[in-house]
């Protein structure tokens, strides 16, 4: 029996309106801190310290949820975090290794649209900083930056956490020494530090400095010292990362000798103030960017900072369905499908 006519046009009308309806309504993803303002970002990371403190509970913020952990690099705290701040927070989160998927075989732009017809979130973990942009242009759930190249923003809102916790609710004033290499975790860290009145001194080897327009963004909040002594000098933070990130192992030796000289150690840390604590995002490399006695010593903080990922995690997640659930009850204007 033929298909009638009008069920071949009514079939057309139908693909040509839901092509219409992903258009219209990409959803907000969080791919660098430009995309959360001041203000929604001060209240994740509120709501980040009250859910450690045991002051909120979002065990059912997520319910019936299910969130994506698509990793193209190894991980423990992205993973384990993400996976764990899904869970309590009642979502179902599913790891998913690109290297084992046809992630590797198939254009991103149609693998990451199929995905995001499986799950509601969907959490990336990437090599190329342009990869995140290609999903969350064709992803029809929000996309999160677990990690790249040029920015690692989970990391940063969990840091002003691990800084609201230790230092209180108002970080202005605040004096934090970035000393070494000014990768992904240094972009992102001024970024959000800056915006919380944290002042911010950079202190890299030539060839290793953050970015100038990364810089610049911070104002004068931001400035650049080419001795780490003198960087640490008033302090209250002490700050650094690897040497060698990961896809750059080709070139250890290399950097090895060009940082050589902002290595955090006892005598560096001496040089800071008594108080200044000591972070890192780890995994760290004791004998290379720090030394052992100081990231294992009372004055370092990371294991917080690690843990302060999941929670931080959950307040983003959080904000995320939020936001776009706002986003989805907001009209479509006529110009908007045209787009």
């Amino acid at each position: 029996m033929a298909i009638a006519s009008a069920h071949r046009d009514a079939a057309l009308a139908l693909a040509a309106r839901r092509d219409h309806e992903r258009r219209a309504l990409r959803p907000r993803s969080f791919i660098t801190l430009d995309d959360i303002d001041a203000h929604a970002l001060a209240r994740v990371v509120d709501h980040a310290l009250a859910l450690k403190r045991g002051l909120s509970d979002d065990a059912g913020a997520l319910a019936g949820r299910a969130v994506a952990l698509l990793f193209q690099k190894t991980s423990t705290r992205t993973r384990c975090s993400f996976a764990a701040a899904a869970r309590e927070a009642g979502a179902q989160a599913d790891y998913l290794d690109w290297s084992r998927s046809n992630f590797v075989l198939a254009d991103l732009r149609d693998e990451i649209a199929v995905l995001s017809r499986y799950y509601d979130l969907i959490v990336a973990r990437v090599d190329r900083h342009e990869s995140l942009r290609v999903m969350a242009a064709h992803s029809e759930v929000p996309v999160v930056n677990g990690l790249c190249d040029r920015h690692h923003p989970c990391q940063a809102v969990s840091d002003v956490m691990t800084l609201k916790e230790y230092f209180g609710a108002d970080l202005r004033g605040l004096r934090l020494a970035w000393v070494g290499d000014g990768n992904n975790v240094c972009r992102s860290l001024v970024q959000a530090a800056t915006r919380f009145g944290v002042e911010v001194t950079l202190s890299s080897p030539a060839g290793h400095e953050l970015d100038d327009v990364t810089a610049c963004q911070g104002g004068a909040l931001v400035r650049r010292v080419a001795d780490p002594r003198a960087a640490v000098e008033g302090a209250d933070v002490v700050y650094t990362d690897t040497w060698v990130s990961m896809g750059q192992e080709s070139e250890l030796e290399a950097r090895k000798a060009a940082l050589a000289g902002w290595q955090v150690d006892a005598r560096l840390m001496d040089a800071a103030p008594r108080h200044a604590l000591f972070m890192h995002c780890l995994p760290a490399h004791p004998g290379l960017e720090v030394t052992a006695n100081v990231l294992r010593s009372p004055r370092s903080i990371v294991l917080d900072q690690a843990e302060n990922r999941k929670h931080a995690q959950k307040a983003l997640l959080g904000w995320l369905v939020r936001s776009n659930a706002r986003q989805a009850t907001r009209p479509v204007s006529a110009g908007t499908l045209a787009a």
